[in-house]
């Protein structure tokens, strides 16, 4: 990757009980930002995790001078986590990315390449590597949410978003759960934002499980409803990016 001069992002990684996964996640996002971008910063936002996750966040700041970390006393929820560290970060391009290590950092000249396009980058998971309930969990929830909400995302919680700093002050998150990302795809078609859609790589976790549960997917629904009640003042420009390079696939085998 090409370093690009003009970039200057903060990548927000929300982290719950991530002690098994968070410190290769934060070393590779290190790396591979560094090659990208102009300037960058890492905030790892310890959401309230009981497994050591805060006392790694300590030494990984101290492991490398551009990662700085966001303690929750509490578990708050990953859309806290992701609005907090948004407010806490100092570029002007704001990215969040979860830190279980299942994206792939060199993905995100993917969607530098747009930010000068719209007003929003969002990816979504080309070939998803997730256990076969979570897919089709995921899949019924795309679902129910574009009827409720309208727009044409295919992927509304990949977690893999960029925007500039003026478009999350517009957007007005208020959701604290996974219904974060529904919002705002919402909020964006209230606000008259633009959006693009691009492809990007998914691979399984490398450590640790996954922290969601059934009660999220509830909540979760529970959030479209009352997103849905915000009636939107404009309609977002949602369309794919044709001109995104093609995604390799994982090898077989």
């Amino acid at each position: 990757m090409a370093r690009d001069r003009a970039h200057r992002l903060s990548c927000v990684l929300p982290a719950f009980n991530e002690v098994e996964s968070l410190a290769a996640t934060v070393d590779e996002w290190a790396a591979a930002l560094e090659r990208c971008t102009a300037d960058h910063e890492i905030i790892v936002v310890d959401d309230g995790s009981t497994d050591g996750t805060s006392e790694l966040c300590t030494r990984l700041a101290a492991r490398h001078r551009r990662v700085r970390t966001l303690t929750h006393p509490r578990n708050l929820g990953y859309g806290a986590a992701i609005v907090n560290g948004f407010r806490q970060a100092t570029f002007p391009l704001l990215f969040f990315t979860d830190a279980d290590g299942q994206y792939e950092p060199d993905d995100v000249p993917l969607l530098l390449a747009h930010v000068d396009e719209v007003d929003v980058v969002v990816g979504y998971r080309a070939d998803r590597a997730d256990v076969r309930m979570r897919y089709l969990l995921s899949r019924g929830y795309n679902l129910i949410a574009r009827s409720l909400l309208g727009g044409t995302l295919r992927d509304l919680n990949c977690a893999f978003k960029l925007l500039s700093r003026d478009a999350f002050h517009r957007l007005g998150l208020q959701s604290t759960g996974f219904g974060v990302n529904a919002e705002l795809a919402w909020g964006a078609r209230r606000a008259g934002l633009s959006i693009v859609e691009v492809p990007v790589r998914h691979r399984p976790r490398r450590a640790g499980t996954s922290t969601v549960r059934p009660v999220h997917v509830l909540a979760a629904l529970y959030g479209l409803v009352r997103i849905r009640t915000r009636r939107p003042t404009a309609g977002a420009d949602v369309r794919p990016a044709s001109a995104a390079a093609p995604v390799p696939r994982r090898p077989t085998g």
